[in-house]
Order: C-alpha cells, then structure tokens, then sequence
C-alpha cells in the first residue's frame, strides 16, 4: 500500500491525535523506567559490538504481560524524541526498550559518510534481534508480541530488521517494524514481518520517500508492506523537540505538527493490528 496522504487527510486524524497524545503525557507520569543490560550473540550477517548492550525499559502502569516495541535511536545516538516514543507507547499500552547501539561499540555518531561504515543498520538488526531474545525473559513482557520503531538510521534499521535472513534465524520473534524516514533496502531480500514506513517528500537524507515506495513496488501480495509519505515534509517530521528549520550533513531536518499527527494514529493503528493484539 502506497498512499501520498494531503494536509486534509491529516486534519481529520487531529481528534484522534488528541486522545493518543493524552494518554502519552500520562504514561510519562506513571511508567517505570529500568536500565538493562543485553547479551550479544551473532545474528545472521550483523557485525555484535563486543560488549553488551544497553538501553532503557519503560514499563506502563498496570499489570502486565504488555507487548513490548524496541525504539531505535538515529545516527547521533540517543536524544529526547525516543523517551517521546517510549512515554507515547506506554500511554497506548505497550513496554517500550529504548535500545543502545553505540554505547557498546564506543561510537558517538555515525551520521557523517565518513563514519557510517562503523555501525550499520544491519548490524544494528542484529542488536534488535539480540534485544528481541533478551526480552522474552523479562516477566512484565509478553515475548510473544515484540514490535520494533526506528528513527531515521534506526528507521532503515527497523526495515532491515524484516529482512529473510534475520527471520530464519529467529522465527516469529518480531511481529512488525514500524521505519520513520529510513531509506527502505534492497526488496528482494525482504521477508514477511509486516513493515510500515513513514516519510517527507522533501526529505533528502536517504531520500526515504521515494526508495520506500520503489521498494513497495517489488514486493509479494503475501509481504506486509505500508507507505505514507507527506508533501513538502522534510527529515525529523516526528520529532516536537526538533526545534526550528535545521540542517544536518546538508540534509534540511524540521518538525511537522499535521504530519506527525498524522504519523502518531497510522503507527498506532499498525501496532496495534500486528503486535498488540493477543492473537497475533
């Protein structure tokens, strides 16, 4: 599915918005944060950091067992938007684990071209799957309902997480990636985990708009696969911390309030169709 989504469409999600943003800054207040280690193992074809990793589990208030969606950080490392995802997922009833790549390998920032061979989105998958396994033993978690949402470099992470050989070596392990504004891949080595991609048109960093669609495009009917892109949108649209009008390694980057709006109800209604239903 490949729709191009106007501003008229994204003011009718306004009022649904509205209540997912109101269950949001409550879960701020009510979740329980805890920070984790993970073990690493070799997974498919990532490079493992050779430590273990970090990150942060945030829990909703409640009795579980919650489904659990793993936020990916982009290539600057971590930075407010994924605690704003984490506390977002916890208001609509999942765990969240903010995961950290870089720390273990002691890398700052992979965001200059010079310095994205270091840690790819490939090998970050690896970290996912390695996140996905620890999870299952962590009792407030339903390990049987693992979702995956990744920003920008953890977008296209999130895209590789689907990929054919990251599934055979853990079947059924994550349910659906969800790629904020990450270049989409390579389709022919793509799997069956259900996918949702989310991009500017006037984004340029990747240019996530338009491989995702071609992408979409050379898919099976039986591979999961939704687009939305957003006219006149550039990189970070998500992201109310974004602040104003920026560029990043001459890439424009600028929050867009109708498109994240827009963007928050799209990732819900897909997180909650493929990982937080019990049935899944």
């Amino acid at each position: 599915m490949i729709r191009t989504i106007g501003a008229h469409i994204m003011r009718m999600a306004f009022v649904s918005l509205c209540i997912v943003l109101s269950e949001a800054m409550q879960a701020q207040a009510q979740s329980h944060v805890t920070y984790v280690t993970i073990p690493v193992s070799a997974v498919a074809s990532a490079r493992p950091p050779s430590e273990p990793l970090s990150g942060q589990l945030l829990i909703p208030s409640g009795n579980g067992s919650f489904p659990v969606v793993i936020v990916l950080h982009g290539c600057g490392g971590l930075a407010a938007n994924e605690t704003i995802w984490a506390d977002r997922l916890n208001g609509w009833g999942y765990a969240a684990l903010i995961l950290n790549s870089f720390a273990a390998r002691h890398v700052p920032s992979v965001c200059a071209p010079a310095y994205q061979s270091l840690v790819t989105p490939i090998d970050r998958a690896g970290d996912v799957m390695n996140a996905a396994a620890w999870l299952r033993t962590v009792p407030p978690v339903d390990g049987n309902r693992i979702g995956v949402l990744g920003l920008s470099h953890g977008g296209s992470t999130a895209a590789a997480v689907t990929r054919a050989d990251m599934q055979r070596a853990s079947p059924g392990l994550i349910k659906a990636a969800v790629d904020y504004y990450g270049a989409c891949r390579d389709a022919s080595v793509h799997g069956t985990v259900p996918l949702l991609a989310l991009a500017g048109e006037d984004d340029t960093w990747g240019f996530p708009a338009r491989s995702c669609k071609e992408f979409g495009a050379r898919l099976r009917p039986d591979q999961p696969f939704e687009v939305y892109t957003y006219p006149g949108v550039v990189h970070g649209f998500d992201n109310p911390r974004g602040g104003a009008f920026r560029m990043n390694e001459g890439h424009p980057i600028q929050y867009n309030p109708a498109a994240a709006e827009d963007s928050y109800v799209r990732v819900k209604t897909f997180l909650d169709r493929y990982v937080g239903h019990p049935g899944h």
